[in-house]
């Protein structure tokens, strides 16, 4: 019996396509509509749920048309780009990601620069003119495809970068000059044989089978499965994989990678959100590993990309319905959306939100209650700390609130901690396997990272308060100790995070608690028609 849906859509300018969510993921929903609105999205294809179904049903067995489906999807993208995939002279780059119809954000495996080997690397050097850059994404993709496919310790990469750093006495990887990446490269390379025996495969056919299995792979993870089971996720199918042609945020100086909400995700107040990133490729400002630009910096050095930013997020906002959570590269000079979905956000947001949604007459009134129905009115408060005591510093607010707590260093300790006595997780910086921490902790403290980060995204989901980016922040998990400044603070002490300034005070802060009756009347006299 022939399918309803086929196994393989496509999507890119100039193509129209209904994709629906339930057979070829969000992403690859959202991509195809923003395609239909001649929004810049990179071309690429999607594979049909069906296909993990599949695989999983036949003990992670790959279907024996795949490779006659990623063919036929390589074929699409190379004429939408004029480019062709493993060619030594004008080579095409895919990304290839997972497509659930549920956001998991940071959970599922992605994986970059898929295409690239020696051969190709001299073709995107001739074809740019620019072996910094080509260098730069040839490392990339190492460390990815050997930590998602070969299930390399990422440690092992991270060691060899931060001693080419030292090395250079630089700060950033953006600043790491041509002959580092070099030799980075051949490090990792290196990795293969002295972990797999084997040396990196240089097949882009092969490249490309291993990474789709590798997100196919991943929809069964420890931490994706901890993250359905946490988030109530059970009427999933599967994922699909979306693969599409690669744009480089890592180019040149007008280039970068962002991501911006279009309503800020814990107050609600109107207008763009944004964190970018210079010199960089999409994980590197999800990751929460790395610290970012600010959005005044963004904006005073591309205007032109952030004003085409901020039209193209009304535009997402009218046609979804919803804030949106946007991620976007700009690759010297021109903007590309990779992604955009409904915005996880405070409940005070929420509320906010919904009633600045219907008040723009953006959305109907029954839409504006049936994005409350599961908020408790009742509990929404804005907390600050009255504290006269100074901070011991700041960082970077990513949630409201006020949140105490017996510090933990380890996701594993907080789990050890009596939940009645509040528990702070602190982090150089945290990730989505940090999620059985994160579920425990009233609050989230990192050393570094963006207030969009992978991790920030799922403590607000979850309802924690979060600051990252606390640069006089010093992390000994072995010691059981971390500095603020000067302060000595062990595992078992307590500290308050203040959601609304960012700031970090030692002990449990005094709370003073405001309710937003404005905002509640209004809800109100909605409901009451």
């Amino acid at each position: 019996m022939q399918e309803k849906y086929p196994r393989i859509i496509f999507f890119g300018p100039g193509r129209k396509a209904q994709v629906p969510a339930r057979e070829y993921g969000n992403k690859a929903a959202v991509l195809a509509t923003m395609a239909n609105l001649a929004i810049p999205v990179p071309p690429g294809f999607a594979l049909n749920v069906s296909i993990c179904e599949e695989y999983f049903r036949n003990n992670r067995t790959l279907p024996p048309d795949l490779p006659d489906m990623l063919q036929e999807g390589i074929r699409w993208i190379e004429r939408a780009m004029d480019l062709s995939f493993g060619s030594g002279r004008r080579p095409l780059l895919v990304s290839v990601r997972s497509g659930a119809p549920v956001t998991m954000p940071g959970v599922m495996d992605t994986i970059l620069n898929v295409g690239l080997n020696r051969e190709t690397l001299r073709g995107l050097i001739v074809m740019t003119g620019n072996p910094r850059f080509a260098w730069d994404s040839y490392r990339r993709f190492l460390e990815q495809f050997g930590t998602s496919v070969f299930g390399h310790n990422p440690k092992v990469y991270r060691t060899i970068v931060r001693e080419a750093m030292a090395g250079e006495d630089i700060d950033d990887e953006a600043a790491l000059d041509f002959h580092s990446l070099q030799e980075i490269a051949g490090q990792f390379e290196k990795v293969y044989l002295r972990q797999d025996g084997r040396p990196f495969p240089t097949d882009v056919g092969e490249q490309l089978a291993c990474a789709t299995e590798a997100v196919l792979s991943s929809w069964m993870s420890p931490r994706a499965e901890q993250f359905r089971r946490l988030n109530l996720v059970r009427e999933a199918r599967g994922t699909a994989v979306t693969i599409q042609a690669m744009v480089f945020g890592n180019l040149g100086a007008a280039s970068g990678a962002g991501v911006a909400f279009s309503r800020n995700p814990w107050t609600g107040e109107p207008g763009l959100l944004v964190d970018f990133k210079f010199g960089a490729q999409g994980e590197d400002v999800v990751s929460g590993d790395m610290e970012v630009a600010t959005q005044d910096e963004f904006r005073q050095r591309l205007p032109a990309e952030y004003s085409a930013l901020q039209k193209i997020a009304a535009q997402l906002e009218r046609e979804f319905g919803d804030m949106q959570d946007i991620e976007f590269t700009v690759q010297e000079g021109s903007l590309y959306i990779l992604q955009s979905r409904s915005g996880k956000r405070a409940p005070y947001a929420a509320l906010r939100i919904a009633i600045d949604l219907w008040q723009e007459g953006i959305i109907f009134r029954d839409e504006a209650l049936r994005m409350l129905e599961n908020i408790d009115t009742n509990t929404i408060v804005l907390r600050r700390v009255q504290s006269a005591n100074p901070p011991l510093s700041w960082g970077i607010s990513a949630s409201l609130g006020v949140a105490s707590g017996r510090i933990a260093l380890t996701p594993s300790q907080a789990l050890r901690f009596p939940r009645e006595e509040g528990i702070i997780l602190v982090r150089e910086t945290a990730s989505p396997d940090d999620i059985e921490g994160i579920d425990v902790s009233d609050g989230l403290l990192c050393a570094r990272g963006a207030r969009t980060s992978h991790a920030a995204v799922v403590a607000r989901q979850m309802g924690k308060v979060c600051i990252v980016g606390c640069r006089d922040l010093t992390i000994s998990p072995e010691r059981h100790l971390c500095r603020i400044r000067d302060t000595a603070l062990y595992e078992g002490d307590f500290i308050t995070l203040d959601g609304e300034t960012g700031a970090i005070y030692a002990g449990v802060g005094e709370v003073v608690n405001e309710r937003p009756d404005a905002l509640i009347g209004i809800l109100q006299s909605l409901k009451s028609g």
